[in-house]
């Protein structure tokens, strides 16, 4: 018998690890290109480590003002070992994959397509992606400063995307944010 606790951890790695699946086979099938992904090297090296550096920095400046001012709201992690195994790799490697796959490469390629502007087609899938996350209901401080660090955050992934032309960028700088958001619970 499952204890609640691996249930809740495993109902919330779940979706990403199906969707991730069917990314995998779509692509496999050819319905789904790698190139209509970028899933390529970044253009340049240098740009890469430009982006997931300042993202780094912009996140650590962000979350330290948060901190000092007494904004930021963590809750402690209290998951078992096993779980909290499960739910720190979903949220810091699976989410972060799965989403700049939908968000940044499919999303962000299928709205260029159709001859958006650059700036526009990226503000529509920032706007997407806060709506599909939970915080946005909440309606509480620190889920509207979710809202506001969420949509500045695909902003940035969407035009890293398309400055290095590679989704390793977004990737790179999402797990970077996660991993951030994941080890303040840990010593906040």
């Amino acid at each position: 018998m499952m204890n609640t606790e691996m249930k809740s951890a495993l109902l919330r790695v779940m979706p990403f690890i199906i969707i991730f699946f069917v990314l995998v086979l779509q692509i496999k099938k050819g319905k789904i290109s790698g190139h209509d992904l970028l899933l390529n090297k970044p253009s340049s090296g240098n740009r890469f480590l430009g982006w997931v550096i300042c993202f780094l920095i912009f996140v650590l400046l962000v979350e330290f003002v948060l901190f000092t001012t007494g904004i930021l709201e963590t809750d402690p992690w209290k998951h078992p070992f096993l779980p909290s195994v499960i739910r720190i790799l979903g949220a810091v490697i699976l989410a972060p994959i799965v989403e700049e796959l939908i968000f940044r490469g499919l999303f962000l390629r299928m709205l260029l397509k159709r001859k958006l502007n650059l700036h526009l087609a990226v503000f529509i899938q920032a706007c997407l992606f806060v709506l599909l996350h939970s915080f946005t209901y909440q309606n509480s401080l620190s889920s509207n400063i979710g809202i506001i660090q969420s949509f500045t955050d695909a902003l940035l992934f969407g035009y890293a995307r398309q400055h290095t032309q590679s989704i390793y960028t977004p990737v790179a700088m999402h797990i970077t944010g996660n991993f951030i958001a994941t080890v303040e619970r840990f010593i906040l």
